[in-house]
């Protein structure tokens, strides 16, 4: 179950968003089976207040909006450990640096990761096309590193900038009435997968418009009706059909202003086995980061 660290008073949100399950209820109903193709701006889903609730009482628990507003950059570690599904071992654990920030263009990303050929830097100012670097070395266009280079920057920033990026234009929200999560339920232990908790979960589908992002990925997210935060995300990739878990973990804070991102987020198969973790750490709130460090080498 993830929860929230305490916050000090002068942080707290004095909104306590009602108990949706009422709603939910009513419109079981009518639920939507299956989450539809992006769809084109200006386009309604049923249920969308019900989504649109629920992502609010998300936001709400976590600061409100108003402490996105207050957000205007970071610093943090993100380390990606792979896991072996039979043992449950450790495999490999790979740490990228990443600074992210508001600027006059939009967002802006730099990301640095080691590999064998030296340090790969990737980044994105949010005006010129998005960049990669080894030891400062300008790399083609055609390299893999650059062509994934604005997908990788905007990743970063998305999912450090969640919840509150799901109120950003071109997302829409779909409730998709109350569900059993999907697969079986991972203990935490190698191996050994347990079966799902009983219990029904607020689902809420995310699909992006035409234009918005890099890919056009569905998501769904599972609320249980007596936590605000998500439990799980699950996720299709554009042009795939293979479902992706991840559980979300702790919430922490960063900063003055309290900001809040997840410690980390463990990804597993439809058995429960883990396959994956990202686990954010070393997080700086609105540091003074240079705007060259977001500028082509």
């Amino acid at each position: 179950m993830v929860t929230l660290p305490r916050r000090s008073a002068h942080r707290r949100n004095a909104h306590h968003p009602a108990v949706l399950a009422t709603v939910a209820g009513v419109l079981l109903a009518f639920v939507v089976l299956v989450l539809p193709q992006p769809a084109e701006p200006g386009s309604w889903f049923p249920g969308d207040e019900v989504a649109d609730s629920l992502v609010g009482r998300w936001i709400d628990a976590v600061g409100g909006m108003e402490t996105y507003h207050e957000f205007q950059s970071a610093a943090f570690t993100v380390t990606t450990v792979l896991y072996d599904t039979v043992t449950g071992r450790i495999r490999r654990s790979r740490p990228r640096y990443v600074w992210i920030k508001k600027g006059p263009y939009g967002e802006q990303s730099r990301i640095e990761r080691w590999e064998g050929a030296g340090l790969i830097q990737q980044g994105f100012n949010g005006r010129d096309p998005a960049w990669a670097a080894v030891e400062g070395e300008l790399l083609p266009d055609t390299a893999k590193d650059t062509r994934e280079a604005l997908y990788v920057s905007r990743d970063v920033f998305y999912w450090f900038g969640l919840p509150f990026k799901l109120r950003d234009p071109g997302v829409y929200l779909q409730y998709l009435g109350l569900r059993e999560r999907p697969g079986a339920e991972w203990s935490g232990e190698a191996g050994s997968p347990t079966r799902a908790p009983d219990g029904l979960y607020h689902a809420v589908g995310v699909s992006f418009g035409v234009g918005v992002g890099e890919h056009q990925d569905v998501f769904t997210y599972y609320f249980a009706p007596d936590n605000p935060l998500p439990h799980e995300t699950t996720y299709v990739e554009e042009g795939k059909t293979s479902l992706n878990r991840m559980v979300w973990g702790e919430i922490d804070r960063a900063g003055q202003i309290e900001y809040p991102y997840a410690v980390r987020r463990d990804f597993l198969t439809e058995s429960g086995k883990r396959t994956k973790a990202l686990v954010v750490s070393d997080v700086v709130v609105n540091p003074e980061t240079p705007q060259q460090k977001f500028e082509r080498p």
